[in-house]
């Protein structure tokens, strides 16, 4: 290797230092922008999904008949970047008993634009309401008129909504039956 070789290469190194330098400030904002949540410089950290509180509890016995819908509110906790490292958010939902046995449950807040949807058990007075007439119980949200057959799922029947209100997952043990988390996404 000759002396210019050198001198050449140890230029190009020297030169190439705050080149690097800028691209190593640069991705502590970029990680930040892809994970909002994570603390600086802990790339590696665990997930920041959003996670239930406690689970809901209901006993087997409160759902006596087919198409029993009873309320609750499911604490989640999010986490955010503030002192308190987490934001504590309460989604109603409705556990439903559906004519084969099995219970379900939703959040209330309908994927359209977020308003509160109600429970329909007689399907003259959704027809009255909310102008569709279903073959059964259904949930239907009083804003824009968007109407969820329970019996297919949550499926939309009628109305604006994109797709069926999240569902909750539903655990069966004994005769105790437990809400334990949510299914992921957002309003739309």
């Amino acid at each position: 290797m000759t002396e210019g070789t050198g001198r050449r290469t140890f230029l190009k190194t020297v030169a190439s230092i705050p080149l690097a330098f800028s691209f190593g400030l640069l991705i502590s904002p970029f990680m930040r922008f892809l994970r909002p949540t994570i603390r600086p410089l802990d790339i590696l950290g665990p997930s920041d999904q959003p996670a239930a509180l406690k689970p809901v509890e209901f006993s087997d016995a409160e759902f006596p008949e087919a198409w029993v819908c009873l309320p609750f509110m499911f604490e989640q906790s999010y986490k955010e970047y503030n002192p308190e490292e987490k934001e504590v958010r309460k989604i109603p939902g409705y556990a439903v008993k559906l004519p084969n046995g099995e219970v379900v449950a939703y959040s209330r807040i309908c994927p359209h634009l977020g308003c509160i949807f109600n429970f329909v058990k007689d399907p003259d007075e959704c027809a009255k309401g909310y102008n569709f007439k279903p073959n059964g119980p259904v949930f239907a949200c009083p804003c824009h008129l968007s109407v969820y057959d329970i019996a297919q799922g949550g499926k939309v029947v009628s109305g604006p909504a994109p797709r069926p209100p999240r569902s909750f997952t539903v655990k069966v043990t004994g005769d105790k039956i437990s809400i334990v988390s949510l299914e992921a996404g957002g309003i739309a």
